[in-house]
């Protein structure tokens, strides 16, 4: 008989509306599949992480009860309304309605509800003022409508060999941003990619910092944080695959500033980090090559 999983950290409760952790000790999970193996390795991490579950095109709530109704004590969860590219094949309206019956479905399932990620990409529509549309709104419908917590995530650009739009800018791009979302929104996270610039970007606690202590100006309200890492491979259009020991230098190398960057910025610092190959890289745990021991580490050891 195979035991059950092992738990590394208490249960959560499980009660709607319970209030986030200081820390969101975050992993990526972009798909239900070996929904078994995920719930163990999610249920034995020593610290109780916050999962960012995305919810892919085509696919309706009853795809994802099994995973939250087996997650929801085992994690907080951030739920992302539409991926990036994805975001690119809808209209605000479809935007809207997605929100709208997620949001119904999961309102006292979902703890945080990102409502656009890397929205300063070329690849998530053809212009801001396409994408905001559809940015505001899914805000309105989880914050005004549902009057549910949102996040947003925009992509870190070192600079502007990064990019090929002018709009692409982070802090140029967060601050023509809609006012509703700059002052409602809750917590404000970067995507950062060493690999999704070139020269490759590789930004220190300071220069993340500066960039923070910006972006907490234009919005006054939200926490902050770092909304996505990883080591990306030949399905991002790098030439090989990453091997372990480059998975763990990127992983210790932003997971590891956390102490730094929450000294920095206080109250306002969210954590999150949430590395988007959590499903190809820790899941099962105990499968060769894992990185499932370093990021339990590196989770356990944030404040």
């Amino acid at each position: 008989m195979t035991p059950p999983p092992v738990w590394g950290h208490a249960p959560l409760l499980t009660t709607a509306g319970r209030a986030l952790p200081a820390s969101l000790r975050g992993v990526t999970v972009d798909t239900t599949d070996r929904l078994s193996a995920m719930i163990a390795s999610v249920r034995a991490l020593r610290a109780a992480p916050t999962v960012r579950l995305v919810l892919d095109p085509g696919t309706t709530p009853g795809t994802y009860a099994p995973a939250l109704g087996r997650l929801r004590g085992a994690a907080w969860v951030m739920a992302e309304l539409v991926d990036s590219e994805a975001m690119a094949d809808i209209s605000a309206a479809e935007a809207a309605q997605r929100a709208r019956m997620f949001g119904a479905a999961f309102r006292d399932s979902v703890d945080l509800w990102e409502i656009g990620n890397e929205v300063n990409g070329a690849w998530v529509g053809r212009s801001q003022a396409e994408i905001d549309a559809k940015v505001g709104a899914m805000f309105d419908v989880i914050h005004g409508e549902l009057g549910k917590p949102t996040a947003l995530t925009l992509n870190y650009w070192a600079g502007p060999q990064c990019y090929g739009q002018p709009w692409e800018a982070t802090l140029t791009y967060a601050r023509a941003m809609p006012e509703r979302v700059r002052l409602g929104v809750d917590t404000v996270l970067l995507s950062l990619y060493e690999t999704a610039c070139d020269p490759v970007q590789r930004p220190t606690a300071r220069q993340l910092v500066a960039m923070f202590r910006q972006l907490a100006v234009i919005f006054p309200n939200a926490k902050l944080g770092i909304g996505e890492i990883g080591a990306q491979g030949v399905v991002d259009g790098l030439p090989k695959e990453p091997d372990l020991a480059e998975k763990q230098r990127i992983a210790r190398r932003y997971y590891g500033m956390d102490a730094g960057l929450r000294r920095a910025l206080g109250a306002r610092w969210a954590g999150g980090y949430f590395w988007w190959y959590y499903m190809r890289d820790a899941v099962p745990m105990g499968r060769k090559d894992t990185l499932w021991p370093t990021l339990d580490e590196l989770l356990a050891s944030m404040e």
